[in-house]
């Protein structure tokens, strides 16, 4: 049957329904939403509580530790981690990559609330969760800067107004503003309290019921019923000093008389600054994070859209600073990649150009390549993917490899034409003899990609759209090729008429070229077609050494990309104070923004710890400053001769797999066990071994439990006897220090908080201890804290870490500079065993679980793509030798990608992998090229098989050296890295190109030896 004959009898039908495709693909093309990465990634909720003051004990054992017995019971999740500060709960759940959001979201909040009955009744917040990844950057940072506002107004314009639109826009997970609301803080000393005979308590019960916000009602008389309005809430600082608290020595005593009332932050310890060439300004920043499916770009669009329709809302003394925006770097990366795309185009169709000579023969393949490419559009629009960086670069490579269907059938219909056939019978008879090795090469060639489709976890979802491309571009490009590209054959070849030279001085040029490399050739291959033995000792060498440079090559998994952004994140000491911080943090600010590659920053403190800092920096754009890592390195020197912090770097992954709580290294390793003393001896003997050593940098940790604490012991008889309870006692600590609301302001717009406290100049010390007092239940006369308890200083944690119900410490760290990660695990696995306690368990989890997933899965992808080529060709050709023929052209291949990798010193990442399962896919087509045509001549000619593979290899030399040139001018922009953002690209493009080369060299002269020394194995098995 002839598949090509009816598109080539009805030329106006194949036109018409190419232009079809060709409509259809502009509109997909247009549809396809723009990504980095396929949106795949871990379903992740974050659960989040707050309480005010409460110990990191409390936190975790009160509040974590009954929700994570609810949340491990729910199916599909595989991970649960808490982080207990003061004052705050937050616990990570990831569960399994198929898991539905939906269903997962509607199982924690079941679980919250099956939890609810033993959390602290006294909770003044329930919980809540997030459909988001606490670790994963957000997509896009605004800054609100002003030079007449207040920042406690700036934050209401950026919570109220800003904020809740983008919570609304489609995609948007959760909307996060670092700053403060407005708060009145009601400060007093202690010492004036005693003096009027008053205790925290008293004043705190004073301010509830000065402040209330009932509901009372309206009257209903014979004609109106006018509402009742009773001005109970005390809205401004002046108001609440004058508020009368007690009275005393017929007197009154006022908030004034007793300290003052001042508007200031909920939380007055966040420091935010944004620094530019015009200096430090104050700032509220915005910081958006999306929903794990969202598509990055299409939020942006989103937010900027709704930025520029809210201009007319917002005060003209509000200056607006869209920070960071992940959607430039996708969009440049994509510009990038549709560059190398269109260049590995022109220069695939110049190859051919050079080999044909003729501008008509050229035009040919030239109209089948992006054909292919745009009908592909509509399989990825049909399936839902995006274009992104994976997608475009199978596409890119895939112009190296699918060229070689339209060459094939051009060159066989050529070759007819010049043995004298007219071009329509050229056309037909060519393509139906050249038929059977396009599908045998079409079916083979998505063989490779069929383990990528059936590979498991995240990785397996992010190569799958990769797979399904290229397995959708390499059908189309065979479907094209047997029914345009014979159609345009026999209507626009020249027609060769006896004593009509048509041939080109370019046509003329390739032709004396190609003869003159085919007769060498076969003066060559003559000479070697005996020595079958040294073959097979030139593919073993060939198989020895491909397995010795897979053992041998380091393993490293995603190379990072130059986003032109980086966090800097800074802490000092453990139980350091937000005021030291807060100084040395403008030293690391300076330090940053003078650096000439940093355009600005944003720096903010003591957002979560008082301890801790964050340094957001944006670079200037890469053609004015040298690559990110030359300016991490440069900056890590400058900042490590500033005294009392420590800074870790970080620049932005291209897929963010990290696991938990904000990280602050690239990879995460985590220790956990059922005695706590155990893990945390373990963790800091093994962050210890990793400090001092090379491998290793930024090697930080969660593990905070050597922290100052006061521990305060009641004297609980003595207590009993004078009429004070342990919650009296605690109270006092509550009202003193914890920022918990004793009362609240409720607007048209949002509630603020009234905050009871004593002054900040007696926050400092224990000293102060001495002068609280509490009422007496029996006496109600006032008693001194220090009648009923006691206090010392000791150590205690600040942080408390839980995985899976366990205590656990997280360690992260960055690799040095040249160190893949595998030779980094494999030292880590050495510490272990040194220095780990038996009892805690490792594990790692984020981008290294990834990693270990994915490279114990590697050896049997390759193996299972060589097992589908294998059963497919075996199929086609009805035989269980030959396809051994075909696939012996792959040792060859990949010998020479690995040997590339070797001598540039590159190590074997998932970009190089992928360019070894491609280079499979391309190599197999030269063998399948010579032995098709070989078995047709003993079919059709009753040829020998000498005879045969001979002939095959002439004929086949001109399509065999045009699809291979081709495939490596089409890699040739990837490996040169074309683009900003192409670096961490190459090592795909120079795999192919290696493999290529010397695969090329070998398998010309190798699988015909070794075809022949096959034949006559298959001629003694008598049902192959």
């Amino acid at each position: 049957m002839n598949l090509s004959a009816p598109f080539i009898l009805r030329p106006i039908m194949t036109t018409l329904l190419m232009v079809a495709v060709l409509i259809a693909g502009f509109l997909s093309y247009s549809r396809l939403p723009i990504s980095n990465m396929p949106n795949i990634t871990y379903p992740v909720i974050n659960v989040s509580v707050s309480y005010p003051g409460a110990t990191p004990e409390t936190m975790a054992h009160a509040i974590a530790v009954p929700l994570e017995k609810q949340f491990m019971a729910i199916p599909g999740v595989t991970f649960v981690g808490s982080n207990n500060t003061l004052g705050s709960t937050s616990i990570v759940l990831q569960f399994d990559i198929d898991k539905d959001m939906t269903v997962a979201a509607q199982d924690v909040q079941s679980a919250i609330i099956t939890a609810q009955p033993t959390l602290p009744p006294q909770l003044p917040y329930a919980p809540t969760y997030r459909k988001v990844n606490p670790a994963e950057l957000p997509v896009i940072y605004i800054g609100l800067t002003s030079k007449t506002m207040r920042l406690t107004d700036l934050y209401t314009y950026a919570n109220n107004v800003i904020g809740q639109r983008i919570s609304m826009l489609n995609g948007v997970s959760q909307v996060s503003i670092f700053g403060s609301p407005l708060a009145i803080r009601i400060q007093v000393e202690p010492g004036k309290l005693a003096a009027n005979n008053l205790t925290l308590a008293d004043l705190a019960a004073a301010i509830a019921l000065q402040n209330p916000n009932l509901a009372t009602g309206q009257l209903d008389g014979a004609i109106e019923a006018p509402n009742l309005a009773v001005d109970g809430q005390i809205v401004t600082g002046p108001d609440w000093d004058k508020l009368v608290v007690a009275y005393r020595d017929e007197g009154p005593i006022r908030i004034q008389d007793l300290g003052q009332a001042v508007e200031s932050f909920q939380n007055d310890k966040i420091n935010v600054q944004f620094v530019n060439k015009d200096g430090a300004r104050p700032t509220v920043l915005i910081a958006v994070q999306k929903l794990p499916t969202a598509n990055t770009v299409a939020i942006s669009d989103g937010i900027h859209d709704l930025l520029n329709s809210l201009k007319s809302e917002l005060p003209a003394a509000i200056d607006l600073h869209p920070f960071f925006d992940r959607s430039e770097s996708i969009r440049e990366t994509i510009s990038d990649v549709n560059m190398t795309l269109i260049l590995a185009l022109i220069l695939v169709v110049f190859v051919i150009f050079l080999y044909f000579g003729k501008l008509v023969d050229t035009i040919i393949p030239a109209i089948v390549l992006p054909m292919s490419v745009i009908a592909t559009f509509i399989v990825m629009d049909s399936l839902g993917f995006t274009l992104d960086n994976l997608s475009l670069l199978g596409l890119t490579l895939a112009i190296g490899f699918i060229i070689d269907d339209s060459i094939v059938v051009l060159e066989n219909i050529i070759r007819r034409q010049e043995e004298g056939e007219s071009r329509q019978e050229a056309a037909i008879e060519g393509a139906n003899q050249i038929g059977f090795t396009i599908v045998s090469m079409t079916l083979s060639l998505i063989a490779v990609f069929i383990p990528m489709l059936l590979m498991a976890g995240l990785l397996g979802k992010i190569l799958r759209e990769f797979a399904i491309t290229l397995t959708a571009i390499t059908v189309i490009s065979g479907l094209i090729s047997l029914s345009l590209a014979p159609m345009l054959c026999s209507r626009f070849l020249s027609e060769k008429k006896d004593g009509d030279n048509q041939d080109t001085r370019m046509s003329k040029w390739a032709d004396n070229i190609n003869k003159r490399m085919r007769n060498r050739y076969r003066r060559m291959l003559v000479s070697v077609l005996d020595h079958q033995y040294t073959a097979l000792a030139v593919l073993a060498v060939c198989m020895a050494a491909t397995a010795m440079l897979f053992y041998y090559l380091p393993i490293d998994f995603l190379p990072d990309e130059d986003d032109g952004f980086f966090i800097a994140y800074t802490q000092i000491q453990e139980g350091g104070s937000s005021y030291r911080l807060l100084d040395v943090q403008k030293q690391v600010m300076e330090v940053i923004s003078a650096h000439p590659a940093v355009l600005e920053t944003v720096a903010y403190s003591s957002y979560s710890e008082y301890r801790k800092g964050q340094n957001l920096v944006r670079l200037k754009p890469i053609g004015e400053r040298p690559p990110i890592k030359t300016v991490i390195k440069e900056l890590n020197e400058s900042l490590l001769k500033i005294p009392g912090i420590q800074v870790f770097m970080k620049n932005v992954p291209l897929i963010d797999l990290s696991t938990g709580q904000e990280s602050r290294g690239d990879y995460q390793y985590a220790l956990q066990g059922i005695f706590g003393d155990k893990v945390y001896s373990s963790a800091k003997k093994l962050i210890s071994k990793m400090q001092n050593d090379p491998l290793f940098q930024g090697v930080n940790t969660d593990l905070e439990v050597d922290s100052p604490q006061i521990n305060v012991n009641i004297l609980r008889d003595k207590a009993s006897t004078l009429g004070i309870t342990a919650t009296d006692i605690e109270n006092v600590f509550n009202f003193s220090y914890s920022y918990n609301y004793v009362s609240r302001i409720e607007t048209a717009i949002d509630q603020y908080d009234i905050i009871l406290e004593l002054k900040p100049s007696y926050q400092k010390g224990t000293d102060i201890f001495n002068l609280f007092w509490m009422r007496s239940s029996i006496s109600q006369d006032l008693v001194p804290l220090s009648a009923v308890a006691k206090w010392e200083e000791a150590l205690g944690a600040s942080s408390i870490n839980h995985i899976d119900q366990f205590p656990s410490a997280t360690i992260e760290f960055n690799l040095a500079p040249g160190v893949s990660l595998d030779e980094a695990l494999k030292r880590l696995n050495e510490f272990q065993q040194e220095v780990v306690d038996p009892s805690v368990v490792v594990q790692p989890i984020g981008a290294i679980q990834t990693f270990e997933e994915s490279i114990s899965t590697a050896g049997y992808l390759i193996l299972l793509s060589i097992f589908a080529i294998y059963i497919i060709l075996g199929m086609l050709y009805e035989s269980f030798i030959h396809p051994i023929t075909v696939l012996t052209t792959l040792p060859p291949a990949t010998l020479g990608g690995l040997l590339v990798l070797l001598f540039l010193g590159l190590p074997l990442s998932m970009y190089a992998f992928l360019g070894i399962i491609l280079l499979i896919g391309i190599v197999k087509k030269n063998g399948i090229m010579m032995v098709d045509f070989a078995l047709e001549n003993i079919r059709t000619k009753g040829m020998n098989p000498r005879d045969a593979i001979l002939d095959s290899c002439m004929v086949r030399f001109r399509p065999i050296m045009m699809t291979t040139v081709a495939a490596i001018f089409g890699a040739l922009p990837i490996a040169i890295g074309v683009g900003a953002s192409a670096a961490t690209r190459r090592p795909l493009g120079l795999v192919i190109i290696g493999g290529l080369l010397l695969s090329q060299l070998v398998t010309l002269f190798l699988t015909p030896i070794l075809y022949l020394l096959l034949e006559r194995v298959n001629q003694k098995i008598p049902w192959r």
